[in-house]
């Protein structure tokens, strides 16, 4: 690490134990601060659009009752009160599902010539900071549309997808609400039932298989709602010629963690893609149904500047749980249940 290195490095270490209310950043783990780590939580949302939308509040039990953002069935009725007294009605969900949050770890190391090169232009604390938090949202993206299983021993070979890192909220509609995603029976075992979209199919377009979710598989209460959307798969929105209305002259990585909203509504809706939702899955919901709870002062850092590997190492971990706040407001087709034209008259 050259001198010019040290320096900026030293200070952002003063700067993060100062934040942190600890004598020591380097070497040393630490639980990073309330507000630090709020701070952090908005870091992620600025990186990663989807993750800036739906509900990320951080919790104080590591689990407990869901919360129930946005949720609740009808309220209005009446009473004869000569008869009988009025009675309350519950406003969030009684759905027996709890939360429960799971430490994840965000390992990871950096060589002193990339730190020399971000001190060369000046913003090293910037680019540290903003390398770590990015890979965090990109991760808590995958885990949340792929996460099947809490491994003790994550094996990443065989889980690219971090499948074995958290349940993520498609797994959870398939343990709760199987009936709610076509493809799986009862049970949550996927059927061999497939699902044709396109001219000549079950489906002769994507409109016709949203408004079937809708109408069929959301509860009565939300089928009408005013905050629906739709989230497509990549292959299903370029197979339907689903244009982008996002302003595309970004960086490559800011790109890479875009939420896309396509050029026209569907089923009356707004379509959006997001970054690692499984590309022919299909999902009706809306963002305030959707959570990620992270549990107050679970953030833990270790910052460790390593020079027997030439490199800056840092061991960061939160507790984190996936929530779907009401089942009956999610709705989808299974991901490999989904066939589309071939081009050649065929499906595939």
């Amino acid at each position: 690490m050259r001198k010019e290195t040290r320096e900026q490095f030293n200070g952002y270490m003063d700067d993060v134990a100062r934040l942190n209310r600890v004598n020591n950043a380097l070497g040393e783990q630490f639980t990073v601060e309330p507000e630090v780590q709020q701070v952090f939580q908005d870091m992620k949302g600025e990186s990663a659009d989807f993750l800036n939308e739906i509900n990320t509040p951080l919790v104080e039990a590591p689990k407990g009752q869901k919360i129930g953002f946005g949720i609740g069935s009808p309220l209005a009725s009446r009473t004869n009160t000569d008869e009988n007294e009025r009675k309350t009605r519950y406003v969030g969900t009684m759905n027996a599902d709890q939360y429960e949050t799971q430490k994840t770890n965000f390992d990871s190391h950096i060589k002193y010539s990339q730190v020399d090169s971000w001190a060369y232009q000046g913003d090293l604390a910037e680019r540290y900071g903003n390398q770590v938090v990015r890979q965090v949202a990109r991760d808590t993206l995958m885990i949340g549309w792929n996460g099947e299983s809490v491994a003790a021993e994550t094996d990443r070979d065989s889980n690219p997808k971090l499948q074995d890192v958290n349940i993520g909220w498609l797994k959870k509609i398939r343990n709760n609400r199987p009936q709610n995603l076509m493809g799986y029976d009862s049970d949550g075992q996927e059927t061999g039932d497939a699902y044709k979209i396109g001219e000549g199919g079950k489906y002769g377009t994507l409109d016709a298989a949203v408004f079937d979710i809708t109408l069929n598989l959301l509860d009565a209460w939300y089928q009408d709602s005013d905050d629906l959307l739709v989230i497509v798969g990549k292959e299903i929105w370029s197979a339907h010629g689903m244009g982008l209305m996002n302003n595309s002259n970004l960086p490559t990585e800011r790109n890479a963690l875009k939420t896309w909203f396509a050029d026209k509504a569907v089923a009356g809706m707004p379509a959006i893609t997001v970054p690692y939702f499984p590309k022919r899955g299909v999902l009706v919901t809306s963002f305030d149904n959707l959570s990620v709870y992270t549990l107050a002062d679970s953030l833990r850092r270790t910052i460790i500047d390593n020079a027997k590997r030439d490199r800056i190492e840092e061991y960061l971990s939160s507790n984190d749980a996936f929530v779907v706040e009401d089942y009956g407001k999610a709705a989808g087709i299974r991901d490999g249940a989904v066939l589309l034209p071939d081009g050649e008259g065929g499906w595939a």
